[in-house]
Formats: C-alpha cells, structure tokens, sequence
C-alpha cells in the first residue's frame, strides 16, 4: 500500500486504511489472482450481495431530459416520503474510457443512485454525449449542463438544490475533475456544488504519450501536472479513491494528484484505497455490506459545509 508512504510525504488525510476483512473472501481471491487486469467479471460477485428487496422505498424517474441529444438524460432516485424535504444530492457520472458506458450499465446498475437515496440523499445518474464524435469539452460540458437542470428541478423531488455533490468512477471522475478544475466551463450553476468525488480517474503522467480520445492532441488537458495545477486552484473539497488493484494508469494518477495536491496543505483530498479491490468491483460495492468505500464517503458528505 503507498498510502503510507504519500502520506509521510504529504501529510494527507487518508479517512479509512480499508481492511482485508470488508472484502468477501471469495472476492478479494479472484482479485488478487487477477492483479490489474481489467476484469468486468469480478464486479459481478457482489451481485448476490445487494438486498433483494434494495428497491422498496424508493422512487425512481428514468430517462429525464437535460438536453436536445439523445444522450442528455438523467435518472433520479428518490426515498419515498422526500416530497417537501431538502436532502443532498449526489450526482453520479459512468465511466467507460470517455467512448462508451451507459448509466444503467452492467458494472454499477444502479446500485450507487440507489445507496444514495437509502442513505438520506436524492441520487442522479446522467449519460453523455461520447468521444470520438463529442471530444473535449463536450462531457464536462453536460455535466454542467445536468448540474443546471438539478438545481433547477430537484426541489420537487425532495432535493435541496444548492447541496450537490458530484461523483465520478474512471472516465466519469476524469469529468467531474475536469468540471472542478475548469471554471471557463462552469456557470451559475457552479455555486450549488458541495463536493467532488473522484473514484480512480486516469490523467497521463508521463509526456508523449498516444492524443487521448476524449482529451484529443492537447496534451496538458489530459496531463496530471496540469489538473494538479487547475485543482489546487478549485473551490471545492475533494474525495479521491482507487482501487489496490486498479491499472497502473490510474495507480499512477492516484499517486500524482494526491502527492500533488497535498503541496498545499488545504486542497490535499480525503483519500482511501480500497484493499482487494479491482477496477469494476470498486463500483460494484457500493450498497453492500463492503464499506471501505462507503463508511468514510458518507462520513465525509455529511460533514460537507451546508453552503459554499
């Protein structure tokens, strides 16, 4: 585990050394004998771990419009009874290598909205427009563009509208970073984010590497150094989390963002790495008895500063 060692570099605050026990024996197996590949199917186990009645209690709205693009839609889920109320929102954006994924996807179906609303919070997935065909800055772009329409209309869901936090998983934290590290895309609406969320986002650490699809041939946009700059300049707290078998791309990035953002004492992000946890099954964890994500996630929202 680096932890230790970024931490003795940086003092950061590292909120939970995730514990071997969390993980389901069978899990952290397969996990460890697949190392950092990526293995879609490891997510799958804890399938049978969600509650088979997860649905009760909760109100879901699906395919609501942000946008004209097809891909411009959210789903919200609501605990029955919110009317009236003004709980937090948490905004969830898929991963998927800036070119794919879907927010009803096979390796988060649902369940992070799902925790969400169980946990005294109105929960939105969003899709995307996608590269090649929509590159920089189109996703971020929608993201401001779904965060507008949540201010906007989650009231009625029993949302409070200026308590939004934004969470991203792999290509989908790369969005929610970027939004936090480039004012030039945020607008009025940026005022009612709480929070960023980043669970194992993938930058470039090293130059000269292949023109990303997303990203295209700039090369600082997709550069770790670059967003460490843009983030340590950002207003808002940050929560970074990855997996102790993630891909090194995003192992590496891990290391660089929190070393880099820990040279200033007041951006260094709460951090945790989730012990015999791979890519997919990181995702897949939230809402089951695994809570080394979880525990420390919802300690941290609820200790978020009502107002900016």
């Amino acid at each position: 585990m680096k932890t230790a060692l970024v931490a003795a570099a940086c003092g950061f605050a590292v909120l939970a050394t995730a514990s071997r026990a969390q993980v389901p024996a069978n899990i952290a197996e397969r996990v460890r004998a697949a190392g950092q590949a990526m293995d879609p199917t490891i997510g799958q186990l804890y399938a049978p771990m969600f509650p088979k009645e997860a649905w009760a209690g909760v109100i879901i709205r699906r395919d609501l419009p942000y946008g004209s693009d097809p891909l411009q839609r959210l789903d919200v889920f609501a605990p029955e009874h919110a009317a009236g109320k003004k709980l937090p929102v948490l905004l969830f954006v898929h991963g998927g290598g800036f070119t794919r994924g879907d927010k009803h996807g096979a390796f988060y179906p649902d369940n992070i909205t799902l925790w969400a609303a169980k946990n005294g919070m109105i929960g939105v997935n969003i899709d995307y427009r996608l590269a090649p065909k929509d590159p920089w800055p189109a996703g971020v772009k929608d993201l401001a563009s779904a965060i507008a329409w949540t201010h906007a209309h989650i009231a009625r869901y029993g949302g409070d509208p200026n308590r939004i936090v934004l969470f991203g998983h792999s290509a989908g934290a790369n969005h929610v970073a970027d939004y936090a590290a480039h004012p030039e895309v945020r607008g009025a609406e940026a005022s009612s984010v709480r929070g960023v969320i980043m669970l194992s986002p993938a930058y470039s650490t090293a130059p000269g590497g292949r023109p990303n699809p997303y990203y295209g041939q700039d090369a600082d946009l997709g550069s770790a150094a670059g967003q460490i700059t843009r983030l340590t300049a950002s207003p808002y707290p940050l929560f970074y989390a990855y997996a102790e078998f993630d891909p090194k791309p995003m192992k590496a990035t891990a290391t660089a963002l929190i070393e880099g953002l820990c040279q200033t004492k007041s951006r260094c992000p709460k951090s945790v790495e989730l012990k015999d946890s791979n890519h997919f099954s990181e995702g897949m964890a939230v809402g089951t008895p695994d809570q080394q994500l979880t525990g420390p996630l919802l300690r941290w929202i609820k200790a978020l500063p009502a107002k900016g």
